[in-house]
């Protein structure tokens, strides 16, 4: 279910955002709902009217470049003094082996998926870590029906490392949050290193954070910069 649309608002620094859905669930199952954040100022930049709300990504087909890992994903960004470092990245066709849950995974199938990007990264201060992947769909509208059908038994699967805390990625309890930006889907999984169910506002609000830093200065920079000149 859906509880917190506001969050991924955090994602439009210059985008458009059709939907989102903020989920706390651990593998495969089991969710509670948690509170959500007020929205953020709608951003100043907007794309072109004459291109429509999505710029130039309302479709693959306006779209055409391929993503790529180095194009979405740095190898490391420090945000509030922090530093938070890629431990694993993949590209490739398969996008519903790359999902977990029959809802998700029939959702993709006729979205016209030519690919999927996922990253992993970790933040060791707090102890925060996340996979993000973006999915190369169809058209904005196949991006948005396939956000819906995100929730706490279907997610991006956890990308793990060979080595260190994010080797454990998926094996703890955490949030599952799912966008639709133009025709690209944008999943986001993140959990304690400790791999503990957060439990307390403060603890939510500490993933929620790192969720929302991932975001923003990974692929939401890309897909930003695809919607308002039309290259990566």
């Amino acid at each position: 279910m859906a509880i917190a649309t506001a969050l991924v608002l955090v994602l439009a620094a210059a985008a458009a955002l059709s939907y989102a859905a903020l989920h706390r669930s651990g593998p495969p199952a089991g969710a509670t709902a948690g509170a959500g954040k007020p929205p953020r100022p709608s951003p100043s930049t907007s794309p072109s009217p004459s291109l429509g709300p999505y710029g130039h990504i309302a479709s693959r087909q306006t779209d055409p470049a391929p993503l790529t890992i180095v194009d979405l994903y740095p190898a490391t960004f420090t945000t509030g003094g922090t530093t938070i470092v890629r431990t694993a990245a993949s590209r490739g066709p398969n996008c519903a082996a790359n999902l977990v849950g029959s809802g998700i995974q029939s959702a993709i199938g006729p979205a016209g998926c030519s690919q999927v990007v996922r990253a992993t990264y970790l933040a060791s201060t707090p102890g925060v870590m996340g996979t993000i992947g973006v999915l190369n769909l169809s058209t904005a509208s196949a991006a948005k029906t396939a956000a819906r059908s995100a929730d706490a038994t279907d997610f991006i699967s956890q990308l793990t490392a060979s080595s260190g805390p994010t080797s454990k990625i998926g094996q703890g309890t955490g949030i599952e949050e799912a966008a639709a930006k133009g025709h690209y889907l944008i999943l986001i999984w993140a959990e304690f290193t400790s791999l503990r169910k957060p439990r307390t506002p403060a603890q939510l609000t500490t993933i929620e954070q790192f969720m929302t830093q991932l975001l923003e200065n990974t692929a939401n920079v890309s897909l930003t910069s695809r919607m308002l000149t039309g290259t990566p």
